[in-house]
């Protein structure tokens, strides 16, 4: 009888956890956040513990948190109907500082992207060779960048065109970096958040360095055997950046998750879609953006339209639908740095876009309305800009790079953004058309 009583008050004793530490990559619909990986006064959530009941609330943790602990007794059941929780949905940051001169900006920007180039080559040479990275140079050209995206983000838009096809894995990771950063600015994420979407950006296809040359520019199709070499360049980015100091976790997961997909057919480990955090979706869909509208060994650029198709058409299976939606919000219908069609027939390039007006950027036109090179002159659509016939000049399609001639590689053709030049459209008046 004693033996029964102690043992029965041993079990008294033993408590089941209700609560359990979760990293936030495995967050899933339903799950109820009891505690966070720091004070809740740091955050911007109304209640000190919810549920998650959308995709919403799981990207807002994700955002602030590494880490947190889920009440497994109140987890929400998803047959019990809509229930009132409080506002998960991440709190933007308002930057309201001065917007500088495309024409003053575009000399600092194109001395950060060139310093940037030599930094993300000599990552790339490392990690090949098998050294640590130097984080810390990583860190600052991240900085730099953000610093010149926010006084005026089309300098360093236009110049995330500029890829040589010999130079293309490098040039892709520092485009996707300053794509990433763009983005994060214009979903309203703090600086520290945007600055790890910039070293994610940086860093995400760092594992290629250990893929054969041969199969990594190979021109051509590649064979079964070969695109199964290919798809382990994720796990070789991981394995490359995990133990390196001074690298945000999110920025691993990201080099080690930008194949995954939503509906778990992605590669290396065919994630779920809620075990895919919220950096990784970004880096996604800009590493495929920048990779449709770039010269590849095996592939020619392809115009914006077709690339916002791809994202679109996989939206919800391969991409986050809602943030796809957003990206083509942010870069507007005719990106900053790309070639269009004018409805004269001439070919002219986005140099800066209007805040408002999408569709009546700023270009200079560098093709006549027959195809021929012709003397640049630059023409802000947002004003009362009209052709010969007085009609008003407006965009009918865009093209791909290397459209008639026109590469944004070509030295000639960076010429053109010239300070001097561009100050022509400057200062900005009212907008003649609303």
């Amino acid at each position: 009888m004693k033996l029964f009583k102690n043992r029965r008050k041993r079990l008294d004793t033993l408590q089941v956890p209700t609560r359990r530490r979760l990293h936030v990559s495995h967050l899933e619909i339903g799950m109820y956040v009891c505690e966070l990986d720091r004070p809740w006064r740091q955050t911007d959530f109304l209640f000190q513990g919810f549920p998650l009941l959308k995709i919403e609330h799981i990207h807002a943790v994700r955002e602030r948190c590494d880490y947190v602990f889920v009440d497994d007794t109140r987890k929400v059941r998803l047959d019990q109907g809509e229930l009132l929780v409080p506002s998960a949905a991440p709190g933007r940051v308002q930057r309201n500082l001065p917007r500088i001169p495309l024409s003053l900006e575009v000399e600092e920007a194109r001395r950060a992207y060139r310093a940037g180039s030599l930094v993300i080559d000599q990552v790339l040479l490392d990690v090949q060779q098998g050294r640590p990275i130097d984080t810390r140079s990583c860190q600052v050209l991240v900085k730099r960048n953000l610093e010149s995206l926010l006084r005026n983000e089309s300098a360093m838009l236009w110049l995330t065109r500029l890829k040589a096809q010999d130079r293309y894995t490098g040039l892709h990771c520092l485009s996707v970096s300053i794509l990433a950063m763009g983005f994060g600015v214009h979903l309203g994420l703090s600086d520290e958040k945007v600055e790890t979407l910039g070293i994610a950006g940086l860093l995400h296809d760092v594992g290629k360095m250990k893929i054969d040359p041969r199969i990594l520019n190979k021109p051509g199709k590649l064979t079964p055997e070969e695109f199964e070499q290919i798809k382990l360049h994720p796990a070789f980015g991981f394995q490359a950046l995990q133990n390196q100091p001074g690298i945000p976790p999110a920025a691993v997961q990201a080099a080690h998750a930008h194949h995954e997909r939503l509906d778990s057919r992605g590669y290396p480990l065919g994630l779920d879609r809620y075990q895919i955090p919220f950096t990784t979706r970004i880096i996604t869909i800009v590493d495929a953006f920048d990779a449709i509208t770039s010269h590849r060994s095996y592939d020619d650029a392809r115009p914006i339209q077709v690339a916002y198709d791809v994202l679109r058409s996989g939206g919800d299976k391969q991409f986050d639908e809602a943030l796809v939606h957003e990206f083509i919000r942010w870069l507007g219908v005719f990106p900053v740095g790309t070639l269009v069609e004018l409805h004269t027939g001439e070919v002219a390039l986005v140099l800066e876009k209007h805040e408002k007006l999408h569709l009546r950027p700023k270009v200079v036109v560098l093709r006549d309305a027959h195809k021929q090179p012709c003397e640049a002159r630059y023409l802000d659509l947002a004003q009362l800009t009209v052709d010969a016939e007085g009609v008003a000049y407006r965009i009918s399609t865009g093209l791909s790079d290397g459209s008639h001639g026109l590469y944004m590689a070509d030295p000639e053709l960076q010429s053109i953004l010239h300070p001097e030049l561009l100050a022509t459209l400057e200062p900005e008046r009212e907008p003649a058309f609303d």
